[in-house]
């Protein structure tokens, strides 16, 4: 490893190991980390409970609404991550402090998309668990497919994360609130409770450009008939090697302008 491959790991981890000590000495984020997931599993865990107990004819329901819920978190955290941290600099008002290092944009984004991959290894553990005690649901009954459906919704909720994060850049913290609506614009599209054939046509379309769309709907076809639809497997990864190409084009592209137009201070 080169010189300016060292230094620029060297950066990442003490970026990362900054945000690791915020999340410790701050109770309210681990909160935020385990409350809203938990509280998924309960409500959808009790949802399958009422649908099995009225007689509904859906195979393996408990791993069709419990299985979705945990996927929707870790695309919905990825997402959320990426661009709250961004926030927590805005206003803790520290982003010119830490662009005033060598560090550069990538760096940055490197950095806090590792902290969110930790932080939702803590959710998916917590959900894991409380799907197993209270309903004796296995995530990874799934088996090896676990795997691609999670790192294609990783993918795209870093996608959707830049985004959140380039709005927020251009615009300022007034559109703090695209961190937490942004993924759930894309909710309606992405069948994750219920499948695609159930769409208007219109509507059906727009889905099949949305990655998380083929992901849950491969996912129903795991769970349901125990057959890996490696099709949509391989469209939703092309989708999103794309889309997160794009996004970080455009991210860079937007704190490339406010950098030389001197925009970073008046982010707030």
């Amino acid at each position: 490893m080169s010189g300016l491959a060292r230094e620029r790991v060297r950066r990442v981890r003490a970026l990362v190991l900054r945000y690791l000590l915020l999340l410790r000495r701050d109770p309210a984020r681990v909160v935020d980390t385990f409350y809203w997931p938990l509280i998924d599993i309960a409500v959808w865990g009790l949802l399958t409970s009422f649908v099995a107990g009225r007689g509904a004819r859906l195979p393996n329901a408990i791993g069709v609404f419990l299985g979705a819920a945990i996927l929707w978190n870790l695309f919905f955290r990825c997402a959320q991550d990426v661009s709250v941290s961004f926030l927590d600099d805005v206003w803790s008002r520290s982003v010119v402090t830490i662009f005033a290092s060598p560090l550069s944009f990538g760096e940055f984004a490197v950095a806090i998309m590792l902290l969110g991959l930790v932080k939702l290894t803590l959710t998916l553990a917590a959900m894991s668990v409380a799907a197993w005690l209270l309903y004796a649901f296995n995530l990874f009954s799934l088996g090896i497919a676990l795997v691609p459906f999670a790192a294609n919704l990783v993918l795209l909720g870093w996608s959707v994360g830049l985004v959140s994060l380039a709005l927020i850049l251009r615009f300022g913290g007034r559109w703090a609130i695209v961190a937490w609506s942004l993924p759930f614009l894309l909710m309606p599209f992405s069948s994750v409770f219920y499948p695609e054939s159930v769409l208007p046509p219109v509507a059906r379309g727009i889905a099949r450009a949305i990655p998380a769309n083929h992901v849950f709907e491969g996912m129903r076809s795991v769970v349901m008939d125990g057959r890996m639809d490696w099709g949509r497997l391989g469209w939703a990864t092309t989708l999103n090697l794309l889309y997160l190409a794009l996004a970080a084009s455009v991210t860079a592209f937007v704190f490339r302008v406010a950098l030389h137009r001197g925009l970073l201070p008046k982010v707030r």
